[in-house]
């Protein structure tokens, strides 16, 4: 019997990767999405929906589905789809995040506390987005129980990475060629999860009847290991120029993401959660890791693709860098 899955998204990064593994896999898939982000994949349905306005559900109502997969943080959003379609799924997904937790731990379990809910009634900023995951973690919890998985993801990697992190490495690697490259010399570890591995992990999970908290994360590897594998898939020969965090800190460097930033990078210290979360229950219930160079190498490509040297979100430019490593000693 064919499984139907109807993705509340399913045109942008990772709601359009589930979509099409379900497809590859014979399913019957829906997307409800404003069609903004792109198309839809092909053999999936697009039910346009505008979720900020009345009757968003209308057209899904008095339908059934074996799976539903929502992923926004907006908890007027998430709490209008389980009032409408929470009884008519057989297994419900929500993909929140471990930004939810409240401390850095070594490491972090599904067990561990996590930051106070935003009122659900109150409209989110991205300033809220912990508190907003966990309003709407607590609506799922509430609406569907047992029949519900809280996908906790860190940091999701992988071609078509929309927040320009991950690919800086690779792509920088190359673009720099036989020229340095600026590193910090120290680093949180970091763990990077493949964008195909949670699709197929979140698909399969459903198709189990997975249910509760499970933190979705990558395998933990040491930030400079990971810099070191970029240089190698790109085929970097230059020198590496290292910098301390103060140092950067001076030059108003910044890090983990965002313009004039190192993207990936967290000093470390007490409070450098990107590696910090435990794997045990995603991997006990069928998460799956590729080896992370496969992840880098068409992370490149696609960054190759795109221009190596066109405008990031996140991380420095090329002439930026090159201007701090001439001031470095």
């Amino acid at each position: 019997m064919t499984r139907s899955v109807l993705v509340l998204g399913g045109t942008a990064w990772l709601g359009a990767e589930i979509a099409r593994q379900a497809v590859s896999r014979g399913w019957d898939v829906t997307c409800l999405a404003r069609g903004r982000a792109g198309a839809v994949p092909e053999g999936a349905a697009l039910v346009e929906s505008d979720r900020s306005g009345p009757g968003a559900y209308d057209s899904l109502l008095g339908r059934r589905f074996d799976a539903v997969v929502e992923v926004s943080w907006q908890p007027r959003f998430v709490q209008e789809a389980l009032a409408a379609l929470a009884g008519a799924a057989d297994h419900w997904t929500y993909v929140s995040s471990v930004s939810v937790y409240a401390a850095a731990q070594e490491p972090n379990t599904e067990d561990s506390r996590r930051v106070a809910a935003l009122d659900p009634t109150v409209e989110p900023t991205i300033a809220h987005y912990a508190e907003a995951k966990v309003a709407c973690e607590d609506l799922t919890v509430a609406a569907v129980g047992h029949r519900g998985l809280i996908a906790r993801p860190g940091l999701i990697v992988g071609p078509g990475d929309p927040s320009d992190r991950f690919g800086y490495w690779p792509a920088r690697a190359a673009l720099a060629g036989e020229g340095p490259l600026l590193v910090p010399r120290d680093g949180a570890p970091t763990q990077s999860l493949d964008v195909r591995d949670l699709a197929a992990w979140i698909l399969d999970a459903g198709e189990a009847g997975v249910t509760g908290p499970v933190n979705a994360v990558g395998e933990q590897v040491a930030f400079a290991d990971l810099v070191a594998l970029a240089r190698e898939v790109a085929g970097h020969s230059g020198e590496v120029r290292a910098a301390t965090t103060p140092w950067l800190a001076m030059r108003e460097v910044s890090s983990w993401s965002g313009p004039r930033a190192i993207p990936l990078w967290v000093p470390p210290g007490p409070f450098s959660p990107i590696g910090a979360h435990s794997s045990e229950r995603y991997r006990a219930t069928g998460g799956g890791w590729r080896p992370l160079e496969q992840t880098m190498r068409d992370a490149l490509a696609w960054e190759r693709g795109l221009g190596l040297d066109r405008e990031r979100k996140s991380g420095l430019t090329r002439d930026e860098e090159l201007a701090l490593i001439d001031q470095l000693p």
